[in-house]
């Protein structure tokens, strides 16, 4: 008998079990990959804010962001980050984040999958154990979380499905490649039109470049494309090819990411506590899916040992980051829609080439309804 049995062994559910064998409870996780992150794919830059309930210090990240860029089409921005960002693996971030929860008392069991949870008793593929309350971090697809009735199957209008791959060769080639100093980083953003709408990651390592995209479902089942082809087209169209010639396909991997959740979804019913992707928990609109994991990871870790699954919901959308990823997702529902990231691609690459023109002149009024809309949507998000 535990009092707290974490499923997934993630960010999020590492954060939860930290905080509950922080307080004293006695805390397992159970998770189905050989590791933690060996079944984890993402976004790779990480605020180190975002992890403050972690000792920090011993953090092992690639290199530090100096830049972050912006890329519309062809047209570039470049600005230095206020707080520190830094780009890391997930397979060694996931590592040491579970291996923190260890060090705080938490028992940690991998290739072990969560079949069925029915009360206090957890039912594995190895065997069962029983807990007082359960969090679920089981990432996107939930199927534990779907079956005991705290949410339902993601909608193709509901999920974002990503491709990356990593290439590698050596840490002086990086910097080369991209004019980076010894131990700098670069993240790079892009949001692309063709094929399909879509926006694109670029993440530097100590000896290796990450490049992936992120498309709608519902536009590459109305196209009838492939994620791998819009992939392939997309590196080819923005010199991603010529960048990483002569490294090796070290990764390919494939994610989707969840565009709805909590509230929507149920985040708590009698002794099961929902975390992480498996909440919907993601704000799509700072590229940030890891902080606000970690962020309700903790907060279910602490109202799990208190049992007060009454206070869970509450907690979340009082606090800051999960409550503005949650009210961002009216404009992203509207952002994700490709005649919109078309308008926005167009409009911004048009304003920026007229400015370095020295022509200041730009007609709005067709897409004036779409921005009143969109910034009204916004206001209300971040009021």
């Amino acid at each position: 008998m535990y009092d707290v049995v974490v499923v997934g062994g993630g960010p999020a559910g590492s954060a939860a079990a930290l905080r509950a064998a922080k307080l004293g409870a006695k805390t397992i996780v159970i998770e189905r990959g050989s590791e933690p992150g060996a079944k984890n794919v993402s976004g790779a830059m990480i605020r180190v804010n975002d992890l403050s309930m972690f000792d920090v210090k011993s953090l092992p990240y690639e290199r530090e962001v100096s830049k972050v860029r912006l890329s519309f089409d062809g047209v570039q921005i470049e600005m230095k980050p206020k707080d520190k960002l830094v780009n890391v693996g997930r397979l060694k971030l996931d590592r040491w984040l579970a291996s923190q929860a260890e060090s705080a008392g938490a028992v940690l069991i991998t290739k072990t999958t969560v079949l069925k949870v029915d009360g206090r008793r957890i039912v594995t593929d190895r065997g069962e154990i029983e807990g007082e309350r359960v969090i679920l971090a089981e990432g996107a697809n939930a199927l534990v979380s779907i079956n005991s009735g705290l949410r339902r199957e993601l909608k193709p209008e509901e999920t974002v499905q990503t491709v990356k791959e990593v290439y590698s060769l050596s840490k002086d080639e990086v910097n080369k490649r991209l004019g980076l100093g010894e131990q700098e980083g670069i993240s790079v953003r892009y949001l692309f039109s063709n094929p399909i709408p879509g926006a694109g990651f670029l993440y530097t390592y100590k000896d290796s470049i990450a490049f992936g995209i992120g498309v709608h479902m519902r536009s590459l089942i109305s196209h009838r494309v492939r994620p791998q082809d819009v992939l392939e087209e997309v590196k080819r169209s923005l010199g991603i090819n010529e960048l990483v010639k002569g490294f090796s396909l070290r990764e390919y991997s494939a994610k989707i990411i969840p565009e709805n959740g909590f509230p929507a979804w149920r985040a708590c019913s009698g002794n099961l506590f929902l975390t992480g992707d498996a909440l919907g928990v993601v704000n799509p609109i700072t590229f940030n899916g890891i902080g606000p994991a970690v962020i309700s990871g903790y907060i279910a870790g602490e109202l799990a040992v208190n049992d007060q699954c009454g206070s869970y919901e509450s907690s979340l959308m009082m606090e800051r980051t999960l409550s503005q990823a949650i009210k961002l997702r009216p404009l992203v529902k509207e952002l994700l829609k490709e005649e919109n990231i078309r308008a926005y691609i167009s409009m911004t690459s048009d304003a920026l080439s007229s400015w370095t023109s020295g022509d200041l002149s730009l007609d709005l009024k067709a897409n004036l309804w779409r921005l009143t809309k969109h910034a009204l949507l916004l206001l209300e998000a971040i009021s």
